[in-house]
């Protein structure tokens, strides 16, 4: 069911990218767009400056992979390649279909042949629901005992950063969001999100054989309203919580 679901917004992402590219016209199409779909706007907005915190996915990454002698790395999205240069793993996949990683494929690809087990998995690739879900349960049969698995992008400040399609002149969440409500509603998974850039979610399996919750047909017309009405049932923590959370995890 989840593997047949939404494949067209990898073209969509490379519309995006060259639109803003092309930032007269970007804009342009920004206002259109935001007002063809005005009707999922919400006034909510959170004040996180996630400037202000000094710890970003990087910190939190390293700590995972620190927690091993020698890990396997496996991330998902590598645009740039901030993060997956900044990993001091020898072990290391990249994945990416446009740019950076060591993979030059789609996700679904690479893990229709991939043979490989991790001990750390980031997933920071294209940010829809539906392909995050994908990636999720791809990544959880190939993730070794003990393993980990992280998520960028899990808290949107207001309606304009999480809206797919794309209306976002700046960061752009994606509905990343609503697979943490699945996350957190799974028996053997242990989650928490860290309040740090953007929302960086971070679980690890508690059992054998774990089966992510599927809540795809109630939470994939949900907007930004669901998603402001709900934060307080999601397992956020500070830094501190979650540094202490993850070091002290056998």
């Amino acid at each position: 069911m989840a593997e047949k679901r939404g494949k067209k917004w990898y073209k969509d992402l490379a519309l995006y990218q060259f639109w803003r590219r092309n930032s007269s016209l970007y804009r342009i199409r920004l206002n259109r767009l935001q007002r063809q779909y005005a009707a999922h706007a919400d006034p909510r907005r959170f004040d996180w400056d996630w400037q202000a915190t000094h710890f970003n996915r990087i910190a939190l990454v390293n700590l995972l992979v620190s927690k091993f002698a020698d890990p396997a790395y496996l991330e998902i999205g590598c645009e740039f390649d901030v993060m997956f240069n900044a990993v001091p793993a020898a072990s290391k996949v990249g994945v990416d279909p446009y740019s950076g990683g060591t993979e030059r494929t789609t996700s679904d690809a690479f893990f229709a042949r991939n043979t490989s087990r991790f001990d750390v998995v980031f997933i920071d690739g294209l940010h829809t629901y539906d392909q995050v879900r994908r990636d999720i349960v791809n990544a959880i049969p190939v993730l070794n005992k003990g393993g980990w698995i992280a998520l960028h992008d899990m808290m949107p400040r207001d309606w304009i950063e999480q809206h797919v399609p794309v209306v976002s002149g700046g960061a752009w969440t994606g509905d990343v969001w609503k697979v943490a409500f699945e996350l957190a509603s799974t028996e053997g998974i242990d989650f928490r999100i860290a309040k740090i850039d953007y929302g960086v979610g971070v679980f690890r399996l508690t059992r054998d054989n774990v089966v992510l919750n599927d809540m795809f047909d109630e939470l994939r017309d949900r907007q930004f309203d669901y998603f402001a009405d709900n934060l307080g049932k999601l397992p956020v923590v500070e830094w501190d919580q979650a540094r202490a959370w993850i070091k002290s995890a056998n």
